[in-house]
């Protein structure tokens, strides 16, 4: 029987290709950036084929890499389950990327919960709204806001959900606002992804997409803008409940449209969710279930 690459190999391997890093993987094995490249050489050497290219910042695995990666993954989990750590003596340590509305208008106010039932879990949640590195080396799993289908990730859609117009309370009462076709005479808030216009089909008002007036690129800064009296927002049901049952701000309507986008988790294409991601991502399935 031929020799078999060691573990610590197959290790530097596993860790470089998660992390699309040889550093991060240095760094979390406790050796040095050198003795990962070094591994990853032999490795090459070995199987005859290039195992990752260089893109930017990233070391991104290549279609041979991500193959041999499913079997060494598959390998090393069977012998983590046949000899387990009796103890761990530091918490595990979990980075979640999240876009900076969706953290300010879900994911902080309901974090407590997954605290509570994951004590041992170090969590660090990272905001950043940049579509293109929400998965840097360092991030173990990432909600986001949208489509699905993002560049080098695997993705899990999580919930839907509706949009209908909401506005301060006194904003409502000084307008006079009582059936749709009041906000004709309202400052409708502009959101460049949230337009108008299938809301306006929903409600069968024959209004022309507002194209002057305040205009933001956020969902909480919309939110934030009618709390303050600004106009009236065309909000999403999750980024609006907390300031509705607040009485922050209020629904105008029942009438509603389904949002084209969606909620979702995310994580690098070849890379293994650890236990303490595994644990995120079923409890927020969980909790966007309640949202």
């Amino acid at each position: 029987m031929p020799a078999l690459p060691s573990i610590q190999t197959l290790r530097a391997f596993d860790a470089a290709a998660r992390h699309g890093s040889y550093s991060a993987a240095a760094d979390e094995l406790g050796v040095t950036h050198g003795a990962v490249s070094h591994r990853i050489r032999e490795l090459e050497e070995r199987l005859n084929v290039r195992l990752f290219r260089r893109a930017g910042r990233l070391m991104v695995p290549t279609r041979e890499a991500v193959s041999l990666l499913a079997q060494v993954q598959q390998a090393l989990g069977a012998l983590g389950r046949a000899f387990p750590e009796r103890s761990r003596t530091a918490p595990e340590k979990l980075t979640v990327s999240v876009h900076p509305s969706l953290a300010h208008c879900w994911l902080l106010p309901n974090i407590g919960g997954f605290l509570g039932e994951f004590p041992d879990i170090d969590l660090e949640i990272r905001s950043t709204a940049d579509l293109d590195d929400f998965l840097d080396p360092g991030i173990d799993i990432a909600l986001r806001y949208g489509s699905g289908g993002w560049p080098n990730a695997n993705d899990e859609k999580l919930a839907s959900d509706v949009i209908f117009p909401v506005c301060a309370p006194e904003y409502r009462d000084r307008l006079a606002i009582v059936e749709p076709q009041d906000l004709s005479r309202c400052v409708l808030l502009r959101h460049a992804w949230q337009p108008w216009t299938s809301w306006f089909v929903q409600a069968r008002l024959r209004l022309a997409e507002p194209a002057h007036g305040l205009s933001v690129s956020d969902g909480s800064m919309a939110l934030d803008a009618a709390a303050s009296g600004l106009g009236v927002a065309l909000a999403r049901g999750v980024f609006a409940k907390r300031d509705i049952e607040s009485g922050m701000l209020m629904r105008l309507f029942v009438i509603e449209a389904e949002d084209i986008y969606g909620y979702f988790v995310a994580w690098r294409v070849g890379g293994r969710l650890s236990p303490a991601a595994e644990a995120f991502r079923d409890w927020v399935r969980r909790a966007m279930k309640h949202a």
